[in-house]
């Protein structure tokens, strides 16, 4: 199987990945932006793939303390890389099911990009990595809420990106699980175009308050936007949003 390594944000973050197969999208690099950084938080990264989130997370928001779990033995394989060749000694990579997975300790914060697609919709990919990381074969929004339940600390938050027609699945698993959302914020490809994603924070045994940020527009009139390419560009201020 034959790999590539290609930078991320910023030219000194190099992520490694399958050349053919399931590469990593823009929706991991919104959702590590969409992470508030806490000093000395402990992070889990669920699903972590290639490593995409945890690195941002540690290299350019500054986490310390990042466990990085990931199921297929070819993305752990990338995620290894990943954290060798980026020096992220805050970042540990676990190979483990989230389903069965029992780590030793619990986390103030955990991070998913989940996958959404139900293996009887839409093509199904003959790559069994690819068909992993984008079908609900092995992980799906439940999966992550179910674990977390039981070893993200009280009051500790959870962050997903998630297809944004499928919202309802997190509202459901959320409340199922004792997480109440408080935080939506929804990525549109251009004004007055439906949002594709949503970036959710959702709370351990928290009240029942959420906050609706302002959209995040990828482009404003087909051209992209200045938010969009601070982003991109890995112009993050003091490390948080």
């Amino acid at each position: 199987m034959v790999n590539t390594n290609d930078s991320i944000v910023d030219k000194n973050l190099v992520i490694c990945q399958p050349a053919k197969g399931f590469r990593f999208a823009v929706d991991a690099v919104y959702l590590a932006w969409f992470v508030k950084f806490e000093k000395q938080a402990s992070l889990i990264d669920i699903g972590s793939g290639s490593g995409v989130v945890s690195a941002l997370l540690a290299f350019k928001k500054g986490f310390s303390d990042v466990c990085a779990v990931e199921y297929q033995k070819r993305m752990f394989s990338c995620l290894k890389t990943t954290v060798e060749q980026n020096k992220l000694e805050v970042v540990t990579p676990v190979n483990a099911d989230i389903r069965t997975y029992k780590p030793d300790r619990e986390f103030n914060i955990a991070v998913c990009n989940p996958p959404y697609r139900h293996p009887d919709t839409g093509r199904v990919p003959e790559d069994e990595t690819e068909l992993n990381a984008r079908f609900t074969t092995t992980l799906c929004a439940e999966d992550v809420f179910r674990f977390c339940r039981s070893y993200l600390k009280n009051s500790g938050s959870l962050y997903l990106s998630y297809d944004a027609d499928m919202t309802a699945d997190l509202f459901e698993a959320g409340f199922k699980y004792g997480f109440e959302p408080k935080r939506l914020r929804s990525v549109c490809p251009d004004l007055y175009v439906k949002p594709k994603i949503v970036l959710m924070e959702f709370r351990k045994n928290a009240g029942r308050e959420m906050s609706f940020e302002p959209p995040l527009y990828q482009k404003i009139n087909g051209e992209q936007s200045e938010e969009d390419k601070n982003i991109m560009q890995g112009r993050w201020i003091d490390k948080q949003n």
